[in-house]
């Protein structure tokens, strides 16, 4: 089956950017193309909360403009980071749009929990219970990209369902805020989560000559060894149709889009790892977590 899902992509939030910039197909023009030469079928796609705005109607536009395209991919409507999602009230109404993933932040701390940018000491608050409530309730997916290392025990002592580090990858290779601890690692494998690694380049590794798909597979490697394949996906998080794209905010010199997504299978081939681990990273974790959620 040559499929690939990405389990961390901004399409929804950069349908909604070019909409409003009056962009009239945005997904024909920035992503079709890629989606289909690099097999991929699917994903968690978001709109993100790096800054305030009315995440409600930014999703419904995103929405209307993914609408001829739908019924050709497999898409679970997610949210990065909550900072515009006020009250429980309007969490149930992102629900009744579709949204069937979150995460609490982005890097900020906000009132339900801590980002990476935010206090060491600072964590989950009793408001993002709350939160993770209902969300335990829906089957969500709950994510915890983001977080401190803090929030990251909190959220992971108070539920163990249906969790995901959507786009993170090893600390110990790489030691990016944004990364997972061995400590973290451990914690999502013994609550039957996933790592889903990240091909943002200064997540990958720090000298420049590593910044390549090689190195993303070194990721693949350390966390499968670490705590088992059958808690690895690829979380790829694009950039390239993103306003800010930048050396400092960008992928892999060989991973720039979407259709070079299968560089990653031909270098986990060329590794020694079997067509069923292979499989599994690309598609068959992802697909039983989506089993799991009632999907």
């Amino acid at each position: 089956m040559n499929k690939i899902y990405d389990t961390h992509s901004d399409i929804f939030h950069n349908l909604f950017e070019r909409v409003e910039q009056g962009v009239k197909d945005p997904f024909k023009e920035y992503h079709l193309e890629n989606l289909t030469k690099g097999n991929i079928k699917g994903g968690i796609w978001v709109v993100y909360g790096d800054k305030d705005f009315d995440a409600y109607n930014a999703y419904k536009k995103a929405l209307v403009a993914f609408e001829p395209y739908k019924k050709d991919y497999d898409v679970v409507l997610g949210l990065e980071g909550l900072r515009n999602v006020k009250t429980l009230d309007e969490l149930k109404a992102m629900y009744d749009l579709g949204v069937r993933h979150c995460s609490l932040t982005w890097n900020e701390e906000n009132h339900l929990a801590t980002g990476v940018a935010g206090s060491p000491e600072r964590g989950l608050t009793d408001l993002g219970k709350e939160f993770l409530d209902f969300m335990k309730e829906k089957k969500m997916i709950i994510d915890v990209s983001h977080l401190n290392v803090k929030s990251f025990f909190d959220v992971t002592d108070y539920v163990q369902e249906n969790v995901i580090a959507s786009h993170s990858n090893a600390w110990s290779l790489c030691n990016h805020r944004r990364n997972l601890n061995d400590e973290q690692l451990k914690r999502l494998a013994s609550i039957g989560g996933y790592v889903g690694v990240v091909s943002a380049r200064n997540f990958v590794n720090a000298s420049d000559d590593r910044k390549t798909v090689a190195g993303l597979v070194d990721h693949i490697e350390y966390i499968a060894k670490f705590i088992g394949i059958d808690h690895v996906m690829l979380g790829l998080d694009m950039m390239d149709y993103l306003g800010d794209y930048s050396d400092h905010n960008s992928n892999l010199d060989d991973l720039v889009t979407h259709a070079d997504a299968n560089n990653v299978v031909d270098e986990m081939r060329n590794r020694g790892f079997s067509e069923e681990e292979i499989e599994m990273v690309k598609h068959k974790n992802y697909l039983k977590l989506l089993e799991k959620v009632g999907r």
